[in-house]
């Protein structure tokens, strides 16, 4: 076989640009405390630092137990809140697509997200730039806590997108360790992407390759799968 058959990407941080912590977590407690109000929680710091990115299952049960509500219903919360948050933040330009994403267009190999982010706002997103008929298919997490035992590192999308994809020899575009660790374990090359946000990191686990640009992954569809192993 010569060349991948199929490009699958991660979403914030590769095709749109990354809100900020300090800005989700001003929007978590913004939109988030009158619908925990409204579930008869009173929030507090140790809340919404279970709700952060990141977030892990255990740690919300356990804040769910304290509050003396159903950890599902408080997810819930969360990721509405998110939703809010992210779709205020595109509507006034803080996520935009990255320059680059323009040499996607005209692929003849089929194209896929992966995402930890939620399903919906990715596809918001994707829809409010123009970008959606770009991709085939879209897996991210719905917003339940269950979703959150689905998130990369762990190969859950990545084998579903592979498999909506109907490729055998994908590359999947990411811009942190837990990308390249999905990737490893779904036995996929990746590439790392680096940009402004991640310039510098360090990683513990080699990718395939590392580029700059998406033009520079493009250039690699053309690379025999596995040969910079």
């Amino acid at each position: 076989m010569s060349g991948y058959d199929g490009l699958l990407l991660d979403h914030d941080g590769v095709l749109v640009e990354l809100v900020s912590r300090e800005r989700l977590a001003a929007g978590l407690r913004t939109h988030g405390e009158p619908r925990l109000r409204a579930l008869g929680v009173t929030p507090d710091t140790a809340l919404f630092d279970a709700f952060s990115v990141g977030a892990d299952r255990a740690e919300i049960s356990d804040q769910a137990d304290r509050h003396g509500v159903d950890p599902g219903a408080l997810w819930q919360c969360r990721d509405d809140a998110i939703e809010t948050t992210l779709r205020a933040a595109t509507r006034a330009g803080e996520k935009e697509p990255y320059d680059d994403v323009e040499a996607l267009a005209g692929l003849d190999v089929p194209r896929g997200i992966v995402s930890n982010n939620q399903r919906r706002i990715v596809e918001f997103v994707l829809a409010a730039h123009g970008l959606a008929d770009l991709f085939e298919t879209v897996r991210a997490r719905e917003p339940t806590l269950a979703s959150l035992d689905r998130k990369k590192p762990a190969p859950v999308y990545l084998d579903r997108a592979v498999s909506d994809l109907g490729v055998e020899q994908p590359l999947y575009v990411g811009d942190s360790e837990t990308d390249v660790l999905a990737a490893r374990r779904a036995g996929i090359d990746t590439v790392f992407l680096r940009r402004g946000h991640n310039a510098d990191t360090s990683l513990s686990t080699d990718p395939t390759y590392e580029a700059s640009t998406l033009e520079e992954v493009v250039s690699l569809l053309g690379t025999d799968p596995g040969t910079a192993r």
